[in-house]
């Protein structure tokens, strides 16, 4: 059979339980106000954050607004003449001045 725990001796321990409280009593509000600190942080963090959001949600906006400009350029350029569709114009041109001088001047 195991032997009973020992049970400590007989006196009183309230002084020394005090003295350890009051030991402890600094460390503990050090604690706490370290712990103040880091939830401050945490909300400055967090006020960071929500203006970031708003930030990016405005970005996404500008770039979505790029994007659709983008798109009509590119739409519009496709639609440019190339230069052997340029070349064909002036040459049209230059015949049909030829004809008109030709045809006109009956000499």
């Amino acid at each position: 059979m195991a032997s009973p725990a020992r049970k400590p001796p007989a006196g009183d321990h309230s002084d020394e339980a005090l003295d350890i409280l009051r030991r402890l009593e600094p460390v503990l509000v050090s604690i706490n106000g370290e712990m103040a600190d880091i939830k401050g942080d945490q909300r400055r963090q967090a006020d960071t954050l929500t203006k970031l959001a708003g930030t990016l949600d405005r970005l996404d906006e500008r770039q979505r607004k790029q994007g659709e400009d983008i798109a009509e350029l590119k739409g519009r350029v496709s639609q440019l003449p190339n230069i052997w569709q340029l070349a064909g114009l002036i040459f049209a041109i230059f015949g049909a001045a030829f004809v008109l001088i030709h045809s006109a001047g009956g000499r």
